[in-house]
Parts: C-alpha cells; structure tokens; sequence
C-alpha cells in the first residue's frame, strides 16, 4: 500500500468516525469497536464512495450490537 492510500484511508476512517460516533453510541458500541468495523469496511471496500461504506458501516454496527446482547452459553 502506498503512502498517499494509506493517508487517504486514514482520512476516510477519520471523517467516518465524526459521523457515525452518535449512530454507535445510541448502539452502546464504545469507540475502539466502531473502530475496528470502520477500518475493517474500508480495508473491504476501498473503492466504493463513502456513503456506501457508511451504509455497510452501519450495518456491521447493528450486527455487532445485537450479538452482544446474546448471552452465551456457560461451559
């Protein structure tokens, strides 16, 4: 990966977190999850425009909500 990509997905992980930092906290998402599926969306999805990996972001973090208030099975 060159320098200018990785400072571009840097921007993109940056100006995803500004927007989705509400739509994760009313998730109860804590920022290092947002993070990761922010950064995992974009590494998946380099050349899709924003708004769709917004989207798919989104999804993820639902996802990700949902299996955390699914108790699991005690060994």
């Amino acid at each position: 990966m060159s320098e200018s990509s990785n400072a571009l997905d840097k921007a993109a992980a940056h100006r995803a977190m500004a927007r989705l930092d509400g739509f994760a906290s009313g998730l109860g998402l804590d920022e290092s999850t947002t993070r990761a599926i922010v950064e995992k969306v974009i590494g998946d999805m380099p050349e899709q425009p924003d708004e769709e990996r917004l989207a798919e972001a989104r999804r993820r973090m639902i996802v990700a909500s949902c299996l955390r208030r699914i108790p699991l099975p005690k060994p």
